[in-house]
């Protein structure tokens, strides 16, 4: 369009016997130099439009990244908080059988079976009733749902009213979920399942599969 539009007024120009050859080719020359510095612009366009596209993908790939960074630094801290809190409450130690764990669910305060029940009960103990209490402020302070679940090692039930491990692992858990919903947890924010033996943290120790542990969810 420039090209022509320049050719055109230089006809009409020459036509009125306005211009000397000289003048004509100046014109000219100028014309080609915009020519060239459009053509040169539109290349930088083009190369621009590229280069955009390629941030726009890279963002698109880091901001998950970005965003899954941020949250286990979160987590982290939170981990940090609550160990905090226990040992204070602990008089600088942890409740026995007591751990703090991420998974991709979100936190889980782990606690060991044998310190929260007798072998095939699932009435609490008074240890497990203690331990749990120190639990209960973080179980509150989280924001989100909560899931309590139980999981046994996998010797099969043999003098038990439960039959299952998969009975055994949800009586448990509903009885943790009683426990705290007494002290003070939303009952509408917990849910309980039971694993049985079908989660297992330790296949070679039984005693570490043993456990109910409180899932703050993500």
């Amino acid at each position: 369009m420039l090209r022509t539009a320049c050719t055109a007024g230089l006809l009409m120009a020459c036509l009125a016997g306005c211009i000397s050859p000289e003048r004509h080719r100046e014109v000219l020359t100028q014309r080609d130099k915009l020519e060239d510095q459009r053509d040169d612009l539109a290349r930088v366009i083009d190369e621009l439009q590229i280069k955009n596209e390629e941030l726009l993908a890279e963002n698109q790939r880091l901001t998950p990244l970005v965003q899954e960074a941020s949250y286990l630094a979160d987590q982290r801290k939170k981990i940090e908080d609550i160990l905090s809190r226990l040992r204070q409450d602990g008089g600088g130690t942890l409740p026995k059988g007591v751990d703090v764990v991420a998974n991709p669910e979100g936190l889980a305060l782990r606690v060991e079976g044998s310190v929260l029940f007798s072998s095939g009960s699932i009435e609490l103990t008074g240890e497990g009733r203690q331990i749990l209490g120190q639990l209960v402020d973080s179980v509150q302070s989280h924001q989100g749902r909560i899931r309590v679940s139980g999981h046994t090692d996998t010797d099969p039930i043999l003098h038990s009213q439960w039959q299952t491990n998969i009975r055994l692992s949800s009586e448990r858990a509903i009885a943790v979920r009683e426990f705290l919903v007494s002290q003070g947890a939303a009952p509408e924010r917990l849910s309980i399942a039971g694993y049985g033996e079908f989660v297992p943290v330790d296949p070679a120790d039984k005693s570490r599969n043993r456990r109910v542990e409180i899932v703050l969810l993500r």
